[in-house]
């Protein structure tokens, strides 16, 4: 007899109350990164406490950083610039930046060091790093031989020129952004083809400027120069990430509310901030109080109706949450510009339209060059629900599924609850306060050998 756990996500008619955002999990990595990387003591306000930057805060502890963890902020003792790996392999679990940024990092190591990560990081695309770092004159090569983790780091970093793609991930140009300042001499980035993502470019630029770090751009971001210079402490205040504020903003977008989002500032480089002014189109009020760091939300609309496109290629984290929602918009509701979203933790475009379709939600795909790039929907008010949904192993499929439960007929079946501790540890507390019901169960069936 074997068994699946499954949370069971009942309907609703209603949203009340508020909610606090955790926060953002992108810029609590890079402060940690830089702050590692300094040469004194640096403070994080507010960082977000998950498994993804928990992940971080050990792998910058492994190559010498002192982090301390007090309620409400971090206190790191920086290395000043010098990585010395403590163990013989730096463990990266699913986080794709952890990885990246590491690999990058361990080229200006005093050892040799391996750079590892979990089953499903190990089939994610490496290898147009691996290429550029070479270009800067490093060392580095899978272990087995297929571009993929884990990568062994044998050091070597200079500097100089390389070339990458910015159509496949943000987090390589991050990477090298970090490991460039260590460097001898200037390292420039050419970005080739349309530059996906640039908002997490930006994000970590922005926290060189804070750490110190002299770099120039051009307009278009194609071409970045990083000089050399030295990590200084600094003290820095996260505030709220706006993909996971987008579960709740969709939420608040299919029933009718005056719903207040807690710890979340317009003052923010994350291009999923997007979603705001998606959901406004669609009819909701925004009133935005960054003194308060607050945002209301008010929904008088009991239907959602209209023919809206969106263009995700500076926000692909909330193609997920998008999905969910345009579910119920009576019209054509159309996603485009998603196509690097087939290279995160999951190929989250297909993901979604293979479990939507579950439902009965009339979805199509949309290909760009034979590639998932976004999706069209013909909405419902309602779908029957009583569905067994997949989380493809994806946190963001995950919570995006929950939000596209809460409109059905009759429960839905999710598996891969638990990974909501990757990013948004508190999701089914602030889901409870909003009046949402769910429970666990089991299922028990005979294995078939």
């Amino acid at each position: 007899m074997s068994s699946e756990k499954y949370l069971v996500v009942n309907p609703s008619n209603y949203i009340s109350h508020s909610a606090y955002i955790p926060s953002s999990k992108p810029e609590t990595q890079r402060a940690i990164l830089a702050a590692s990387l300094a040469n004194g003591k640096s403070i994080i306000n507010n960082d977000l406490r998950c498994l993804e930057t928990n992940t971080m805060k050990e792998a910058c502890r492994s190559i010498g950083a002192k982090i301390i963890e007090e309620p409400g902020r971090l206190i790191i003792y920086g290395t000043d610039g010098k990585i010395n790996p403590k163990k013989k392999v730096i463990e990266a679990l699913g986080s794709g930046l952890v990885f990246r940024v590491m690999t990058a990092l361990t080229c200006h190591s005093t050892t040799p060091a391996v750079i590892s990560g979990d089953t499903i990081l190990r089939t994610r695309v490496m290898e147009p790093l691996l290429d550029a770092l070479i270009e800067l004159g490093g060392n580095v090569s899978s272990i087995h031989m297929n571009g993929k983790a884990p990568f062994v780091n044998w050091g070597g970093y200079s500097g100089g020129e390389c070339e990458i793609e910015g159509n496949i991930s943000s987090q390589f140009i991050t990477a090298i952004l970090f490991a460039a300042p260590l460097a001898h001499k200037a390292t420039t980035i050419k970005i080739k083809g349309e530059i996906l993502s640039l908002s997490y470019i930006q994000q970590t630029l922005e926290v060189l400027a804070i750490s110190g770090i002299k770099f120039q751009h051009n307009e278009s971001f194609s071409q970045i120069t990083v000089f050399p210079g030295q990590y200084n402490s600094a003290e820095y205040t996260i505030t709220g990430d706006y993909t996971s504020c987008s579960y709740l903003v969709a939420a608040a977008t299919l029933f009718p509310c005056d719903l207040t989002l807690k710890n979340i500032n317009s003052k923010s480089l994350q291009g999923e901030q997007a979603i705001l002014t998606f959901v406004e189109k669609m009819g909701l009020e925004i009133i935005r109080n960054d003194q308060r760091n607050e945002i209301r939300l008010i929904n008088k609309k009991t239907q959602l109706t209209g023919n809206y496109e969106f263009n995700v290629s500076n926000c692909p984290n909330i193609v997920p949450t998008l999905a969910a929602l345009g579910i119920y918009v009576h019209g054509c509701f159309r996603v485009i510009g998603g196509s690097i979203t087939r290279l995160h933790k999951s190929p989250r475009i297909k993901a979604m339209v293979n479990e939507l379709k579950k439902l009965n939600v009339n979805i199509q795909p949309l290909f760009i060059n034979g590639v998932y790039d976004g999706f069209e929907i013909y909405g419902a008010p309602s779908y029957s629900g009583n569905c067994i949904l997949s989380s493809w192993g994806d946190h963001r499929i995950f919570m995006s599924l929950f939000v596209a439960s809460l409109r059905c007929q009759k429960p839905n079946y999710l598996d891969g609850y638990e990974d909501v501790h990757c990013s948004f540890p508190n999701f089914f507390k602030e889901f409870e306060q909003l009046g949402i019901t769910f429970q666990e169960v089991i299922h028990n069936y005979e294995k078939v050998e």
